[in-house]
C-alpha cells in the first residue's frame, strides 16, 4: 500500500513544454508547497521528458514522469493510479496559478468538511468576459455554455462561475480542480471520451457532484492561456464536441421532453454561432459530421 501523504498535483500534458514551464514555476513558489507532483505526458517527442529530467531533482516536491498515449480523460485515469495524496488537485498545463492557490483550496476543504464537499474549482481571473450584449443573450437563449451561476442547463452544458462569489455549483472546469481521494473510489473518468475529450470536465464533476457537495472558491486564483483553439482544426473540435455533448446527454440528463429540447436548441445554436458568428464553414461542418457519426452509448 502507498504512503499517504496530503496534496498530489496531477498535470496531463501533450506537446506543450513550454506552457508546462510556466506551470512549475508557479508550483514552486506555492505559499503552500504540494507533496508530489505526476506528470502524464502523451507528447510524440522528447522535450517535455527531457525538461523534467533536467528540473526533478531541483524541485520543492516530488516527480514522477509517466509517458502513455494520447487521451485526456486515460492521462487523468493514470495520474489517479499513480497519486498518493488524500487531495488531488488536476491542473491543465496551460495555467498559471497565484501563490496562494494550493493553500486556499487545501484549507478550503478543511472549513467545508462539514458540509460534505469532496470537489473544488479556483477562479480563472483572464477570461474575457461577454461585452457583446447580444452575443450573451444569444448563448442563454440557445442554451449554450457561458459564464453564469456554475449549474448545467436543460442542454446539459455547463454555466461556468467566474465570478467573486463564494457558492456551491453543478460542475467545476477540469484545468483547476481539486478533489478528495474517496471520490475516486466511486469515479473515474469516462475514457471514451478520446484525445482532447471535449466536456470531460463537466462530466466527471457532474456525476460527483449527485453524490458529493461541489465548490466554486473565487479567492483561489489563476490564469488560463489555452492553445487548444490554436493547434487543433475547428471542424476536428466542433465534430469533438458534438460527439461528446449527445453521449454526455443520454449518459446524464434526464429522458423527458425538456431535456431533449434543451439539447437540440444547444445544437442549433452552436451550428448558427460557427456559421453565422465566427464564420465558419469548417466548423459547421464538423457539427454535422459529429450527428452523423456519434460515439456509442
Amino acid at each position: 500500500m502507498k504512503k499517504r501523504i496530503d496534496i498530489s498535483i496531477i498535470v496531463c500534458t501533450r506537446n506543450r513544454k513550454d506552457d508546462l514551464m510556466k506551470l512549475v514555476k508557479s508550483l514552486c513558489v506555492q505559499s503552500r508547497m504540494p507533496d508530489e507532483m505526476i506528470i502524464v505526458d502523451a507528447s510524440d517527442n522528447d522535450d517535455t521528458k527531457e525538461f523534467i529530467g533536467e528540473r526533478r531533482n531541483h524541485l520543492p516536491f516530488d516527480c514522477t514522469y509517466t509517458h502513455t498515449a494520447s487521451g485526456l480523460t486515460r492521462q487523468r485515469n493514470m495520474g489517479i493510479v499513480s497519486s498518493r495524496g488524500r487531495y488531488l488537485f488536476f491542473f491543465d498545463d496551460d495555467v498559471v496559478l497565484e501563490n496562494e492557490f494550493i493553500d486556499i483550496v487545501y484549507s478550503s476543504f478543511k472549513t467545508f468538511e462539514s458540509d460534505n464537499v469532496a470537489g473544488i474549482m479556483g477562479r480563472i481571473v483572464n477570461i474575457p468576459s461577454l461585452t457583446r450584449s447580444w452575443e450573451w443573450l444569444f448563448k442563454k437563449i440557445f442554451l449554450l455554455s457561458d459564464s453564469g451561476k456554475g449549474r448545467v442547463k436543460l442542454s446539459g452544458l455547463p454555466s461556468i462561475r467566474i465570478d467573486g462569489e463564494l457558492s456551491f455549483v453543478e460542475s467545476l472546469s477540469g484545468g483547476c480542480t481539486a478533489y478528495k481521494r474517496e471520490v475516486f473510489e466511486h469515479f473515474r473518468f469516462d475514457e471514451k471520451l478520446k484525445e482532447y475529450a471535449y466536456l470531460e470536465d463537466v462530466d466527471f464533476s457532474f456525476r460527483v457532484g449527485r453524490k458529493y457537495r461541489l465548490l466554486y472558491q473565487p479567492k483561489a486564483r489563476l490564469m488560463h492561456f489555452p492553445s487548444t483553439y490554436l493547434t487543433v482544426d475547428s471542424r476536428k473540435l466542433r465534430k469533438m464536441f458534438i460527439q461528446n455533448h449527445l453521449y454526455l446527454f443520454h449518459k446524464n440528463m434526464p429522458k423527458d421532453f425538456p431535456h431533449f429540447f434543451g439539447y437540440w436548441i444547444s445544437v442549433i445554436g452552436a451550428f448558427l454561432y460557427n456559421g453565422i458568428i465566427q464564420r465558419d464553414l469548417k466548423a459547421c461542418r464538423g457539427i454535422v459530421e459529429g450527428l452523423l457519426e456519434p460515439l456509442e452509448c
